[in-house]
């Protein structure tokens, strides 16, 4: 696979990463048509034989959402397969621009994608969990509906997870010369609000 320039977004549930995500597939970023591969989403769609898969792949990632878990390293060729899978029915071209939702989701899933995918762009949401829980509630983007992972009660166990698994990518990408770009979320953005304040700082 010929290495694809990425732009990230990280932020913890509820910070609108999936509408910002589908409005720069929509309206395009950077002068470039876009494509928004949300993770987690695409599991799913393997876990009910919607993607290319084998059988024992897929009885392996249902097994993986039934514990909430993310992928083991011995794992993670399921992701490569998912991505690849992706890219493939979209006819992803060199000058494209991939847009990561959910992977990479800490430093080892980082360091494994490096020869695969060059992250020009991290896009961090930032959101304090007061207004997490407000935005939870109101779900201002539509896109929560259905979720059972969004209890208040998992709220700040979540917060605490991305903190310490996934914001030192940050880090991690600064020192590989990616743009960080910050956006602070409040409680009433959506994909759309989301998308202005980023092309203001892009």
């Amino acid at each position: 696979m010929v290495q694809i320039h990425a732009l990230l977004l990280i932020g913890p549930t509820g910070a609108g990463k999936t509408p910002l995500g589908e409005e720069m597939e929509k309206r395009g970023i950077l002068g470039k048509k876009a494509h928004h591969f949300d993770f987690g989403e695409n599991l799913r769609k393997a876990a009910k034989n919607l993607l290319p898969l084998n059988h024992q792949e897929r009885l392996l990632i249902q097994h993986i959402l039934l514990e909430g878990r993310l992928l083991k390293p011995e794992e993670f060729f399921l992701a490569k397969n998912i991505l690849s899978s992706f890219l493939e029915q979209r006819n992803f071209k060199p000058d494209h621009l991939l847009i990561l939702n959910g992977l990479p989701r800490n430093i080892y899933q980082a360091t494994a994608l490096t020869s695969l995918i060059e992250i020009s762009y991290l896009v961090f949401l930032e959101v304090d969990l007061q207004t997490l829980k407000i935005r939870l509630k109101k779900d201002p983007a539509g896109d929560r509906k259905g979720r059972e992972d969004d209890h208040e009660a998992y709220l700040a166990k979540k917060l605490d997870w991305f903190q310490r698994e996934t914001l030192p990518l940050i880090d991690f990408y600064e020192k590989r010369n990616t743009k960080i770009i910050t956006i602070k979320v409040n409680e009433e953005d959506t994909g759309q609000t989301l998308y202005k304040k980023l092309i203001t700082l892009i």
